[in-house]
C-alpha cells in the first residue's frame, strides 16, 4: 500500500511541477544566474560528452515533442526554422524550465522516504532521483550551445 501511496505522491508532484512550469514567466528566468550558468569544470558542456550524452541523449523519452504537437499554444516546439534568434533565446529559457522542473521533482521525491519508512521508500526515493538526473544533464549539455548560437545570431 505504502508503494501506491508513493507512485500516487510522485504522479501528482511530478503533474503539478510540470504545470508550474508552463506558467511561470519566462521573463524570471535568469539563464545566468547560479542555478543555470555553466560552471568552470563543465567546460561549457563538453564535459557531458565524456558521458558520450550525444549517444543516448536521443534514446530517452522527449515529452517536449509530445506535448507541443498536443498543445502547441502553451508549449514550444524544439525545432528551429531558418536562423531565429528569438527562438534560440526562447529554447535557453526552456532548457533552464526542464532543468529546474527535473531538480524539483527529483528534490520532492525523496518525501517516499518519509511516506515508506523503510528501504522500500529509500529505494523508490533514490530510483526517480536518479531517472531523472540523465534529464538534468542533458539540460545543462544544451544550454551552453544553445547560448552560442543565439549570441551567433545576435551577432549576424
Amino acid at each position: 500500500m505504502k508503494f501506491l501511496y508513493c507512485f500516487l505522491y510522485l504522479l501528482i508532484v511530478s503533474i503539478v511541477v510540470f504545470l508550474i512550469g508552463r506558467i511561470i514567466p519566462r521573463n524570471w528566468i535568469n539563464e545566468n544566474s547560479f542555478l543555470f550558468k555553466s560552471f568552470k569544470w563543465e567546460k561549457k558542456g563538453k564535459i557531458y560528452e565524456k558521458l558520450k550524452i550525444k549517444k543516448w541523449k536521443t534514446k530517452l523519452p522527449d515529452a517536449s515533442i509530445l506535448l507541443s504537437r498536443i498543445i502547441p499554444k502553451i508549449y514550444p516546439t524544439k525545432r528551429m526554422k531558418n536562423n531565429d534568434k528569438e527562438k534560440a533565446m526562447i529554447l535557453v529559457k526552456e532548457s533552464c524550465v526542464a532543468e529546474g522542473t527535473h531538480k524539483a521533482v527529483s528534490v520532492l521525491g525523496l518525501f517516499c522516504i518519509y511516506i515508506w519508512k523503510s528501504m522500500g521508500g529509500v529505494t523508490i526515493a533514490v530510483v526517480f532521483y536518479l531517472f531523472n538526473v540523465p534529464f538534468i544533464l542533458i539540460q545543462r549539455y544544451n544550454r551552453p550551445r544553445l547560448k552560442k548560437l543565439a549570441n551567433k545570431l545576435n551577432n549576424c
